[in-house]
């Protein structure tokens, strides 16, 4: 099989991005986790990844800068993100993927089914972000969250660490 001379570039880069991730070093699994704190009256006080827990409390990795909320303010803790993300995360992959199909399948010179290039980004942005959201709905189903109630309880806050692999 011979590949065209175009398409070596690409092969090599997505080689070299899928190769980096298997030797990548592996960073502590808790950095991994995504969490919402609530605080004793139920409204969100933090949400991001988990940097650090302790005795005393959990220090996440926020958007702008490290966030530390003790044990005394956390009411509940809820494991990964919101099912509206899956849902907007779907609807935006759908809509960009439709509207990169829509304008590379435009053909204004095909007659009946002819159609320019605005068309079909428009097009393929409604539908497959329309087919991106039912997909990012139905994920919300299997997400498999988890809900801890904390209350400022020491006892229930290292019962949610061992929960996560934090606990001694």
């Amino acid at each position: 099989m011979k590949i065209q001379h175009k398409l070596l570039p690409i092969l090599m880069i997505l080689t070299m991005v899928t190769g980096s991730q298997i030797f990548a070093q592996q960073s502590n699994d808790l950095t991994k986790i995504f969490v919402r704190i609530y605080d004793l009256q139920g409204s969100k006080i933090a949400k991001g990844k988990i940097l650090s827990i302790t005795d005393d409390g959990i220090r996440l990795k926020a958007k702008k800068r490290p966030v530390s909320v003790a044990v005394s303010e956390i009411g509940r803790v809820k494991t990964k993100r919101s099912g509206g993300h899956n849902v907007l995360m779907g609807a935006s992959v759908g809509a960009a993927t439709g509207i990169i199909l829509g304008v590379a399948s435009s053909d204004p010179d095909a007659g009946f089914l002819s159609y320019s290039a605005s068309d079909g980004a428009a097009g393929g942005g409604i539908m497959l972000g329309t087919v991106g959201t039912v997909i990012g709905g139905i994920t919300v189903l299997f997400k498999n969250s988890k809900t801890f109630a904390i209350a400022g309880d020491p006892v229930k806050w290292e019962a949610f660490r061992t929960a996560i692999g934090a606990g001694r």
